[in-house]
């Protein structure tokens, strides 16, 4: 064999604009509020449940609420981060690069090609939906993660 494709994560870059601001908080905005209607809906299901519960069985509602104060905590810290991200993007300066996840790519390697060049990665940075600039990032040994061997001697 003389080469062989390999598959490679690409970064997606975006350049911050008052419109990725514009649009990045009307997701969280989204989410914020489908977030307080879930937490809305699982409230009512709970006061239900637990008001059941408490005619049958007492010690059962007392583990149940438990188990209720849990997801609603849960729930609760899940909204939160969405609250504290919209600050982060309200804060992003203009111009500045937002790492926003990875496509996957591939690459080809041969025999005779630097395997460090080739695995460096790309990334591909967008400005408003536009591709501006792809960037093929270096790498050197020291960056790669090359298991050790390991000692097999018996002490």
């Amino acid at each position: 064999m003389e080469n062989i494709r390999v598959r490679q994560d690409v970064a997606l870059i975006f350049i911050v604009t008052e419109e990725l601001k514009a649009n990045l908080l009307q997701e969280m905005d989204k989410a914020e509020s489908e977030m307080q209607a879930q937490i809305e809906k699982f409230d009512f299901q709970a006061r239900t449940a637990l008001a059941e519960l408490q005619q049958t069985d007492l010690n059962r509602a007392m583990a149940a609420r438990q188990q209720i104060d849990a997801e609603r905590r849960r729930m609760d810290a899940m909204k939160q981060e969405v609250v504290e991200r919209k600050k982060e993007i309200a804060e992003m300066e203009i111009g500045g690069e937002y790492p926003r996840g990875t496509i996957e790519g591939t690459v080809d390697i041969a025999v005779g090609d630097n395997l460090f060049e080739k695995l460096a990665g790309n990334q591909i940075v967008v400005r408003d939906g536009v591709v501006t600039e792809i960037r093929t990032m270096s790498m050197s040994a020291a960056d790669m993660i090359i298991p050790s061997a390991q000692n097999t001697q018996d002490d």
